[in-house]
């Protein structure tokens, strides 16, 4: 994959606008700061102001750099040249929503009370997961992105079937967080996270019920094992 400025600007762009976001409002950040955050909103972990205010842009220029870089490593780097197009615009939405959730960190922290608004996270996470979910089925088998078990990773059609379904379920899903968006009570927390839950589980477990159905082999012990036993799934 190499380097292209046309293609690239906009996550560097929200990427170095996160850090200067950070750095002009240093001076009115607390010390300590809060970094993490209970599912009612309130702050119940704090680190240091410089680990608050540049550990979320940090951490989206490492992803970005992370998954730039994986396609280079991946032995089936060719799949992923198939739907590059979809992997960059992945790649831009998962910083995007980096930033997104950075900003409502700044604005909470500067405004005074520290509390995050679990509607303004949820309805972030929900637009998310829908954009995620009309995009996932696009992907096409590889080591890094997607639902990678070991039934996806040994049969290309189970590959496909299995994302076909995940693209409904993460836009289900999103949809369903962006409706629980709209009541303010921390059970939509809950909520959030058991529907994203299922939309994760169901589809690993129907890449199971695909291959035995379509009488896929048993799955490539090499493929077993890099697997780990457990199955991954990396957006």
């Amino acid at each position: 994959m190499t380097f292209n400025w046309k293609r690239e600007w906009i996550p560097i762009a929200a990427i170095l606008g996160s850090f200067l976001a950070s750095a002009a409002l240093y001076g009115r950040l607390p010390e300590p700061m809060p970094i993490h955050w209970n599912a009612a909103g309130a702050p119940d972990n704090f680190g240091s102001r410089l680990t608050g205010a540049f550990l979320l842009p940090a951490t989206s220029l490492g992803v970005y750099l992370l998954v730039f870089v994986l396609p280079q490593i991946d032995p089936r780097r060719a799949n992923i040249e198939r739907f590059i197009e979809t992997y960059r615009f992945i790649r831009t939405v998962i910083v995007l929503f980096l930033t997104y959730f950075h900003g409502v960190v700044l604005y909470a922290v500067v405004r005074g009370d520290q509390r995050l608004s679990s509607s303004v996270i949820t309805a972030g996470v929900g637009i998310f997961f829908v954009v995620l979910g009309n995009y996932l089925p696009r992907v096409r088998s590889n080591w890094f992105l997607g639902i990678r078990t070991p039934w996806t990773l040994s049969s290309e059609q189970v590959w496909r079937a299995t994302h076909r379904l995940a693209g409904r379920l993460f836009v289900v899903a999103g949809l369903a967080t962006l409706f629980l968006s709209f009541f303010r009570a921390a059970w939509t927390v809950w909520g959030t996270m058991g529907s994203l839950l299922l939309a994760g589980l169901v589809p690993i477990v129907y890449s199971i019920i695909s291959a035995t159905g379509r009488n896929i082999p048993r799955p490539d012990p090499a493929v077993g094992s890099a697997w780990q036993g457990c199955a991954r799934i990396v957006c």
